[in-house]
């Protein structure tokens, strides 16, 4: 019996969890890196999913990080149209399956990933990929990142 209340319980809490929002309104919120970057420049991936850690993310990241619960989130995948990875016009995409998800590897701003709070709404943060690239100046070049102060995607001091 205490297994079926248990279980009772759980389904009770899943059915009050309020619905994620739509990849729709997490693209018209997101928080790009740099404010120099424009959506609409990019075709724009997107897959609901569940993480607890960057290892759980389908995209790169260059900092790791530990939730203390798992959070339900919206992960991009932005690519300059056109660039190496496509030539598709902008626009966004929805991608059901994680390993239907496109991965970008380098590249600098051509690829931007995003992690939105599926319900709030709220970019928890965005960075472009590691640009290897040569510099004019053979200093390496700058990766912006975009984390707010009291995102859980924020390193551990």
């Amino acid at each position: 019996m205490a297994k079926l209340s248990a279980l009772a319980l759980v389904l009770l809490v899943a059915a009050c969890a309020p619905n994620p929002i739509s990849a729709e309104l997490a693209d018209e919120r997101v928080v790009l890196p740099d404010e120099r970057l424009n959506k609409s420049d990019y075709v724009r991936h997107y897959l609901l999913t569940t993480i607890m850690s960057d290892t759980d993310l389908p995209v790169s990241t260059s900092h790791s990080f530990l939730l203390p619960a798992s959070r339900q989130v919206w992960v991009g995948i932005f690519a300059r149209t056109p660039s190496v990875w496509t030539t598709a016009p902008a626009g966004m995409a929805i991608v059901e399956r994680r390993q239907d998800f496109p991965e970008f590897v380098h590249g600098g701003c051509d690829a931007v990933n995003v992690v939105v709070d599926a319900h709030t709404g709220e970019t928890l943060g965005s960075w472009c990929n590691v640009d290897n690239r040569q510099s004019l100046d053979g200093i390496p070049r700058r990766i912006p990142i975009y984390i707010p102060d009291g995102s859980p995607l924020r390193e551990a001091p």
